[in-house]
């Protein structure tokens, strides 16, 4: 039996920040979705920066406003993530250059993890 190899291919993702208060102030993650999966729900409007990529089904293993979304990175700092910018690391299974195109728009710089 031979195993067929497909391409695979690219669509338009949305780059958002999510910000979230927790118990110790601000915390925010960049994440991505699927525009055409943002653009079926109409009482939710995600802002952001539109990125073409090419993603392995079965990322998006979380939800915001009850849509798939994959969180590629957060916010290491105290406070609000635009006052730590250089703070960010990736999820845990998130490839560093998916993390690295989902956070350039933003101006974001990936840190290393230990």
């Amino acid at each position: 039996m031979q195993v067929l190899k497909r391409a695979i291919k690219p669509e338009i993702y949305i780059s958002f920040l999510y910000i979230y208060p927790t118990t110790w102030g601000t915390a925010g993650d960049i994440c991505l979705i699927r525009e055409s999966v943002a653009n079926s729900n109409a009482s939710t409007k995600f802002v952001g920066h539109k990125l073409q990529l090419a993603l392995p089904k079965g990322m998006e293993r979380d939800r915001i406003a009850g849509l798939p979304v994959i969180k590629v990175a957060g916010n290491v700092g105290d406070g609000h993530p635009k006052e730590h910018p250089l703070e960010w690391e990736a999820y845990e299974g998130v490839d560093a250059e998916i993390a690295i195109a989902a956070l350039k728009p933003w101006g974001f710089k990936l840190i290393e993890s230990t």
